[in-house]
């Protein structure tokens, strides 16, 4: 009798048992089991084109053809002629099945160049994101197997040979053991070694190990780093964790790891096979992959995903850490490391430092991972590769899956000539910017669209295949043409990716629905908002996908299509507040500022305008502001989304200054926050004023704190690969130089120095700097930064320069519109 188990898919691969492949599924039951699913009823295939002009029977004889094909002694294992689309079109195609994954680029590269073969498609499709597709299997959901239970060596409760695995309609994930890890190294002996490795798991893992004697709870010591690599292997192999996080460790720590366990000649084999850590090439950094269980880098998704909506200045653990727990790294700088391993003195700092490395990640996994979960549920691919994804691979996954669905050929991603032949088209014109009424206003009503471009796209049918349709040619087109171009969009059938957007944000719309009737903080609150996360995420970033270079859908005519949409639509809506004689202070994209007294005429033009609008799009009424702040650019042009606003509750929201922009020093933002405050708050540019030159005046006396002169930035290459050598770069050689590990990722903090030469050479790591440029900080961050709002109220540079004349006394009530 076949066994019946049900779970939750975690991750999948696949293995070569001689010729034949073998697909493995590997998750977890609800009652905490480890599973792995075999499933060796799978083959690799592709599509091919016949060239148009081929009849029936020459069809057949490509078929027969392709059948007899031998290469290095392996024929095809099947050849089906079926129909399929593409663009929307209908295509008729070859699919090609071949043994081994292998195979498939092999029996491509030869078919490409026959003469009756016009095209071949979906060959780069990896095998196991194959069998994931066409067997409609989700990860972080669940399945069903039916099979027989074999012992296999691997190291999981139950392998499962299967015979038939379905996908399961169940809501939930079980519970899953996630651990943290984090290493400190530090120079010993002419070498970087690994001194300490700290864990933290979800079911009570609380561990440092290292091999210097220290007291302490929780601490192993062992006798070198040789037994503290063999000491992580046995406790990643004795927890078995379903998921191993990290902050930065497919850059740091797995290198590291990997790299001192090939000095000892020790395999690093974590996997639930007994097989040692992959490190998988994805672009210029590598990821190390752990087959059974998942390894997770948090970095990558804060990085790739996460990060744009962060108002943090780099993306160190710390800086990330301090925004969505409210807490941050303990305070031990690396030369204390360094001196308190030589000496092996005060060791239980730098033990706690390490454990408290791995906690911070165990808590922010606690945040983030859900969110992953719902991205691998929508887009349905593995957590690994999910966690790593940009958001044009999100949409690549997410189409594709959609387009196997319903019998579309996924188009070929672009070959390296294409990409740049698309990356040197001309930029397009984007959104449209209203200028703005620069100043100090009051009673600021702020609306703006829901989902802009997303809801243009589904209104006006913008996809390839509605472009310039046949069917509306003669008398639908003027009905749905692009304002200002030719170009035209189907109104009888809905387009492919329309569609997708339009099931996002019906499914969002729902969550949201729900969320309103649960408790805010409860377990079914935090999960429903999490599911609307992932698909916002997604529905937003749609647009941006025709318009990248690397898309397999690309394509420019829609991208300039929606934004031509965008300003048609934004300017319509400033048109009708200027007749109903209110007065726009500023407008942006999808978003526009009015004069307003009351929250009931801000209602009631927002119904006004939502009546004029058509299809799904809607104009949303944000808030009434007490009083905000609008500049213009340097130019005296519009500066695309600066301003600062505060409600009648004294909260300040900013965009676009200092405040929440990288690579400024704490002292320019605490400066600009405190003037914002001074002419929001207070009304006083007086006030403002003082504080800047208050601020001047103790950076010229020496009375500022250094750490408020320390200027944060982000190494996102190897330092060897940087063709401008900015500050950032100059500090992190003089880091490594001096012995300290920078890698790929690391966050550079550093000071400008007095001294002679380029304000580059003269930037020190924090660490060395015995002092500070005051002209840098007065010129190049506190002026600028106060002038980036002062300057709309007639303030210039003059009016903070030492030797200046009295400044000129600027009324408030000059500026007030």
């Amino acid at each position: 009798m076949p066994e019946y188990i049900e779970f939750c898919i975690l991750n999948i691969d696949y293995v070569m048992e001689g010729d034949n492949p073998v697909i493995r599924v590997w998750g977890k039951t609800d009652k905490g089991k480890t599973v792995c699913v075999l499933d060796r009823g799978f083959e690799p295939y592709f599509y091919v084109e016949p060239k148009p002009e081929l009849k029936k029977t020459d069809i057949e004889g490509l078929k027969s053809k392709i059948l007899e094909l031998e290469l290095e002694g392996e024929k095809t294992e099947g050849v089906d002629i079926l129909e399929r689309t593409i663009l929307g079109k209908p295509l008729k195609v070859l699919k090609v099945t071949v043994k081994r994954p292998p195979d498939v680029p092999k029996f491509r590269d030869l078919l490409k160049d026959w003469k009756e073969v016009r095209n071949e498609y979906e060959y780069g499709i990896s095998f196991y994101r194959r069998y994931l597709i066409d067997k409609d299997l989700i990860p972080m959901s669940w399945a069903r197997v039916s099979g027989e239970k074999i012992e296999s060596g691997l190291l999981v409760d139950e392998t499962i040979e299967a015979k038939e695995v379905k996908p399961l309609e169940r809501e939930g994930i079980p519970n899953l053991d996630v651990m943290a890890f984090d290493i400190e190294l530090a120079e010993e002996d002419g070498e970087g070694k690994i001194i300490m490795i700290s864990f933290r798991s979800n079911n009570g893992l609380n561990k440092v190990i290292t091999y210097k004697k220290v007291k302490g709870k929780n601490i192993e010591i062992v006798r070198s780093e040789e037994d503290l690599l063999k000491k992580f292997i046995g406790v990643v192999k004795e927890q078995n964790p379903d998921i191993i996080v990290g902050y930065n460790t497919d850059r740091y720590d797995f290198l590291k790891l990997n790299e001192r366990c090939e000095k000892y000649k020790i395999e690093l084999s974590i996997g639930r096979d007994g097989r040692h850590v992959v490190f998988r090439k994805r672009g210029r950094v590598s990821s190390a992959q752990i087959n059974g269980g998942v390894h997770v880098d948090l970095f990558d998704f804060i990085e790739h995903i996460l990060g744009s909506s962060l108002a943090t200045e780099t993306l160190s653990l710390d800086r990330v850490a301090k925004e969505i727990l409210g807490k941050g790294k303990k305070k031990v700088k690396w030369k204390e490391i360094e001196k308190s391993w030589k000496e092996g003195k005060s060791l239980e700092k730098i033990v706690e430092y390490c454990r408290w490395d791995s906690e911070l990640t165990l808590m922010l996994s606690d945040h983030l991972l859900p969110q992953i979960y719902e991205l691998c549920k929508t887009v349905s691919q593995i957590l690994f590769d999910v966690s790593r994804m940009t958001y044009s691979q999100l949409v690549e996954w997410l189409l594709i899956r959609n387009a196997y669905r319903i019998g579309e050929i996924s188009q070929n991603r672009p070959k390296y000539d294409e990409v740049m032949r698309r990356r040197k088209y001309p930029a397009y014109t984007g959104g449209y910017v209203h200028v703005p009424k620069e100043g100090i206003h009051d009673k600021i009503a702020l609306f703006d669209f829901a989902s802009l471009y997303p809801t243009i796209t589904i209104t006006h049918n913008v996809s390839p295949d509605t472009l310039n349709c046949i069917c509306c040619k003669s008398g639908d087109s003027k009905k749905n043409k692009v304002p200002g171009q030719k170009h035209y969009y189907c109104k009888k059938k809905i387009g492919f990716i329309p569609k997708i957007i339009k099931e996002l944000l019906d499914k969002r719309n729902e969550i949201k629905r729900k969320m309103n009737r649960a408790k805010p903080g409860t377990i079914k609150y935090k999960d429903l908002d999490n599911r609307q996360y992932a698909l916002k995420v997604l529905t937003n970033a749609i647009y941006g996908y025709y318009a990248f270079a690397g898309s397999r859908w690309y394509s420019r005519v829609c991208a300039e299509s929606i934004t031509a949409w965008g300003r048609f639509y934004i300017k319509k809506v400033i048109s009708m507040a200027e007749r109903m004689k209110y007065v726009v202070i500023y407008g942006d994209t999808d978003s526009l500022f009015l004069k307003v007294r009351s929250k009931k005429r801000a209602t009631d033009f927002l119904k006004r305008v939502n009546r004029s609008l058509p299809g799904i799009m809607e104009l949303d009424f944000r808030d009434l502001y007490r009083s905000g702040i609008f500049v213009l650019g340097k130019t005296g042009v519009a500066a695309k989304k600066r301003y600062a606003l505060i409600d009648f509750d004294g909260k300040i929201t900013i965009r676009g200054f200092e405040k929440v922009r990288r690579d400024w020093a704490k002292i320019a933002k605490d400066t600009q926050e405190n003037v914002l405050l001074a002419v929001l708050k207070d009304k006083s540019p007086k006030k403002a004023v003082k504080i800047v030159k208050k601020t001047i005046d103790d950076i010229q006396r020496n009375k500022v704190d250094m750490d408020d002169l320390i200027i944060y930035s982000q190494v996102t290459r190897p330092l060897s690969k940087y063709e401008q050598i900015g500050p950032h770069v100059v500090a992190a050689r003089k880091a490594r130089e001096r012995g300290r590990v920078i890698k790929e990722g690391s966050t550079i903090s550093f000071v400008i120095t007095r001294g002679s030469g380029s304000i580059s050479t003269r930037a020190e790591p924090a660490e060395d700097a015995k002092n500070y440029d005051p002209d840098y900080y007065i010129y190049h961050q506190v002026i600028p930064a106060a002038l980036r709002i002062l300057s709309g109220l007639g303030y210039t540079e003059e009016n903070f320069k030492k030797d200046a004349d009295k400044k000129a006394q600027v009324s408030i009530t000059k500026f007030v519109k």
